[in-house]
């Protein structure tokens, strides 16, 4: 028979995943809030073309100043790009939950520490391997695609070629795609464009990096 391993409860696990299932709850109302207004405004859109009504303003020579259909495709559009920053955004909250939740578990195992640097991506991973000898609720995370997370973070916050041609070699196949140049709004800039997959993959990735309720992972 399989040994059967007590059940063990991590404080710290409930309290890292129940806060990342409020970010991520947060993201899939306010992608649902998004989405449900580009709908309505396509909609309106499909109905004002079929009825063939003229709605807008002319000049004195008739031409037209402005029609509804060009103000909804404005809308649609506005709302698109409200929606791609708001995942850029909530990638970039759910990486700094991570990198504030380490530093947290830090000064609870070292309460006389005041202030400390921790460093980047690679300092706070070894904190972390550190921490995992002292709470087995911390061993073997985080997760191996949270480097790829990192790197995202700083294209998101710093267009970084660095991070780019890191991913370019590194990228998950979940992933691909994600990367993308516009130089008619960003230069030559590398810019991130997540589809809703696309951040849920994220939060994956985070929950993954951080403990969970039951250290055993049973």
């Amino acid at each position: 028979m399989p040994t059967k391993l007590p059940f063990i409860f991590s404080p710290r696990g409930y309290v890292y995943q129940s806060g990342l299932d409020c970010i991520r709850l947060a993201a899939e109302s306010g992608q649902n809030s998004l989405q449900e207004a580009i709908s309505f405004k396509q909609e309106q859109l499909k109905q004002y073309e079929a009825d063939s009504v003229f709605v807008g303003e002319r000049d004195e020579d008739g031409y037209v100043l402005w029609e509804q259909n060009d103000i909804l495709k404005l809308d649609i559009e506005r709302l698109q790009e409200a929606l791609l920053e708001l995942r850029r955004a909530f990638a970039l909250t759910a990486y700094h939950y991570w990198e504030t939740s380490v530093y947290q578990w830090f000064h609870q195992e070292n309460s006389e520490t005041q202030s400390i640097n921790l460093g980047n991506y690679r300092g706070l991973t070894k904190t972390l391997n550190d921490l995992g000898n002292k709470d087995p609720s911390l061993k073997n995370i985080p997760d191996k695609y949270l480097c790829t997370v990192s790197h995202i973070s700083n294209i998101i916050k710093h267009t970084s070629d660095n991070s780019k041609a890191y991913l370019s070699k590194h990228m998950p196949i979940e992933l691909v795609g994600i990367i993308k140049n516009t130089p008619e709004i960003y230069g030559d800039r590398p810019q991130i464009y997540l589809e809703e997959h696309h951040l849920n993959w994220i939060f994956d990735v985070i929950a993954h990096s951080g403990p969970i309720a039951n250290p055993n992972r049973v």
